[in-house]
């Protein structure tokens, strides 16, 4: 694939009139000055009344090169951090940041909490080209636990918008938003060691005009009870363009997804409705369907407009026992499970439980007194995103599977961020086969690897919990240093089962093979 600037790409030949007729609308602006004409729902309208400097009376204003924290914040007078900027915000700022990267170099203290109806605003019209926020911390999240953010959305979030986020930490979150329903539009998530934006809780957000870009995990994650509307993004050289899990609802509409490993997935009891999206060059499916997940397409009343097409393995796999209905879904290349592209309606499951209702996820009260790790890839340059790395050759048994979730302090350079896993299992997605109920189910494995999972432990404390879960646990070195080995497996779905039960208690964990 060719390099990439920050730019989206138009998704489809037949909405490009409708850009047009947008930028007639502000060239009418410029010419007749009394008049509002653009489109009230058109992202470049959007962008330009984030531009506008009416948009809050009070604004902030920051510059990482020539400001300074003692001064007032004015356009004339600048601070120097977004940090200091927060600590005087007033309810319903605005925070304007200067082109420059901003960081802990210049003085950043992770995660940068956004709340109180303050609204975060670089470069708008460039999706935060020359924006850039790079930085983790600890945060301590009411529904996930203890995460690796750069910035946390949380209740009365007004918006983020035109700025490049990455977090280069191995579990790192480039925006937590926690039971929040920001604005998230035009920015760029790129190279954050696990998800560009996560939705949690229950939430509402607006995730529009967004670049998505090689992020090692996802590239936006909806855990909870969230309902998100996501709407013109692009997503890119990433693991899972969407994740969608647990109980979450999505509206995903017009976006482009190319070359990821997975377009969109879905789990749990997740629900999605796509409409006008583009989904090519997938690495392994453009949509994958597990669990008691549902989908719609396109029903006979709104037809779906969904394009799929030179996805390596599949373009739509359901492994699923609903039936898809995809009327007015376009599909170029092979299909797996109940799919109806002919005429249906779509029944949204609305027994939906509340947050009290989900199971409780774990938390650990030392986890913040683990040593954060250096990046483990070095970042990349100040204005653009970097390739992908490539895993080295011959790299014996040095080369350590990394998954989007490791929490491990222990880092490899030469490692594929997202490493593809072995071969489907043709037997688990047949008409034939039983329901299936995780992704490890749908990744299998060959029966001749074996894959060892290494789980590394600080504490007498945290070996007790290990050994809670694997008796028969052992240490053992690996590259010179110790380890607790939980078992040996032959089959990859297993192995991955017993890694993310470690993962859950909060510890770094490796999958070798």
């Amino acid at each position: 694939m060719e390099s990439k600037d920050y730019q989206r790409k138009t998704i489809c030949p037949q909405r490009s009139w409708q850009k047009l007729l947008s930028w007639i609308s502000i060239s009418l602006i410029v010419a007749l000055p009394g008049y509002i004409l653009i489109p009230a729902n058109s992202v470049l309208a959007q962008r330009e009344i984030a531009q506008s400097p009416l948009l809050s009376k009070n604004t902030i204003y920051v510059n990482p090169e020539d400001g300074d924290d003692s001064n007032t914040g004015k356009k004339s007078a600048p601070l120097q951090t977004i940090t200091q900027a927060l600590r005087t915000a007033s309810p319903g700022s605005t925070i304007q940041l200067t082109n420059g990267t901003y960081s802990e170099t210049t003085g950043e203290t992770f995660p940068l909490i956004i709340k109180d109806g303050i609204m975060l605003r670089g470069d708008v019209r460039n999706q935060g080209y020359k924006t850039i926020i790079k930085g983790d911390g600890y945060f301590i999240s009411p529904t996930g636990a203890g995460q690796n953010v750069a910035i946390a959305a949380v209740k009365g979030a007004s918006g983020i918008t035109g700025i490049t986020v990455t977090n280069n930490h191995s579990r790192g979150h480039g925006i937590w938003i926690e039971s929040a329903s920001p604005q998230i539009i035009s920015n760029t998530l790129t190279r954050n060691g696990n998800t560009g934006v996560s939705v949690n809780g229950n939430s509402s957000p607006t995730i529009e005009d967004n670049y998505f870009y090689n992020n090692s995990g996802n590239g936006l994650l909806v855990y909870g009870t969230s309902q998100p509307e996501i709407t013109n993004n692009t997503f890119e050289q990433t693991g899972f363009g969407i994740s969608l899990v647990q109980n979450s609802r999505a509206k995903i509409s017009d976006n482009m997804f190319d070359g990821n490993r997975i377009g969109i997935i879905l789990e749990g009891n997740a629900q999605g409705t796509l409409r006008e999206n583009e989904i090519v060059n997938s690495g392994e499916s453009g949509l994958t369907a597990i669990a008691q997940a549902r989908v719609d397409l396109g029903t006979d009343e709104q037809p779906g407009n969904n394009i799929f097409r030179s996805n390596k393995k599949l373009d739509i796999q359901n492994a699923t026992e609903q039936e898809i209905i995809a009327v007015g879904t376009e599909v170029n290349g092979d299909t797996q499970g109940k799919i109806n592209f002919d005429r249906g309606t779509f029944v949204a499951n609305n027994e939906r439980p509340s947050l009290r209702d989900l199971p409780p996820l774990p938390s650990r009260r030392r986890v913040a007194q683990r040593p954060m790790p250096q990046p483990a890839i070095e970042p990349p340059p100040a204005n653009l995103p970097a390739p992908p790395p490539v895993i080295a050759s011959n790299t014996g048994n040095k080369e350590l599977i990394f998954t989007p979730n490791s929490s491990s302090s222990r880092t490899v350079v030469d490692v594929e961020p997202v490493p593809f896993p072995p071969q489907f299992k043709t037997t688990a997605l047949n008409s034939n086969s039983s329901q299936v109920s995780s992704l490890s189910d749908v990744l299998g494995g060959s029966a001749r690897v074996k894959y060892k999972v290494l789980v590394e432990v600080l504490d007498s404390s945290e070996e007790r919990e290990v050994r809670s879960l694997y008796p028969e646990a052992f240490k053992t070195i690996y590259q010179g240093e110790p380890w607790l080995q939980v078992g040996a497996f032959s089959q990859w779905d297993k192995a991955k089962r017993a890694e993310q039960n470690l993962i859950d208690l909060g510890l770094g964990t490796y999958l070798i093979e």
